[in-house]
C-alpha cells in the first residue's frame, strides 16, 4: 500500500472509530435510561464493572475502568442509595468497603445483555460467522494495542 493509500486508509479508521464511540455513548445513555430513570452512564458503567468482578473495592474499579476516584466514588455512593449495589467492609482493610450488585440489579444487567445481543443479531444478520469473528479479532488486537501504549 502506498503512503497516501495507508493514510487515506488510515482517516478512514479514524473516521469510523469515532462513528463507533458515538454509537457507544449512545447506547450506553440509552442503557442506563432503560435500566433506571436515576441512573448515570458512568453509573451504568460501574455496575457492570460489578456485575462481572464482585465483591470488588473501589480502587479496583478506579484501575480497572480509568475512572476518577471522586466519579467512582460518588457513582457507588448513588448506586448504593437507589438500592442497586450492597457494600460490606474489606476484610483485608477495613477502612475500605467492598460493593456488589444486588440479585435484582443483576437480573436486570442480564436482560438488558439479552436485549442488546438481539440488536446484535439483527446488525450481523447477514454477516458471516467468519467475518464476525474476524471484526472481532481486528478489535481486540487493535484494543491490545492501544492499551499497551
Amino acid at each position: 500500500m502506498s503512503q497516501p493509500d495507508r493514510s487515506d486508509a488510515m482517516l478512514s479508521v479514524e473516521s469510523e472509530m469515532t462513528r463507533v464511540l458515538r454509537g457507544v455513548r449512545a447506547a450506553l445513555q440509552q442503557n442506563a435510561e432503560r435500566f433506571s430513570p436515576e441512573l448515570q452512564p458512568s453509573g451504568y458503567l460501574v455496575l457492570g464493572f460489578l456485575a462481572k468482578r464482585h465483591p470488588a473495592p473501589p480502587g479496583e474499579i478506579i484501575a480497572q475502568m480509568g475512572m476518577d476516584k471522586s466519579a467512582v466514588s460518588r457513582q457507588l455512593r448513588i448506586l448504593k442509595d437507589l438500592g442497586f449495589v450492597t457494600s460490606v467492609p474489606d476484610p483485608d482493610d477495613r477502612r475500605a468497603s467492598l460493593y456488589a450488585p444486588t440479585p435484582e440489579t443483576l437480573a436486570r444487567l442480564a436482560e438488558i445483555r439479552d436485549e442488546t445481543h438481539t440488536v446484535y443479531a439483527e446488525v450481523f444478520d447477514d454477516w458471516s460467522d467468519e467475518d464476525i469473528a474476524q471484526l472481532g479479532r481486528l478489535l481486540g488486537a487493535f484494543n491490545d494495542r492501544i492499551e499497551r501504549r
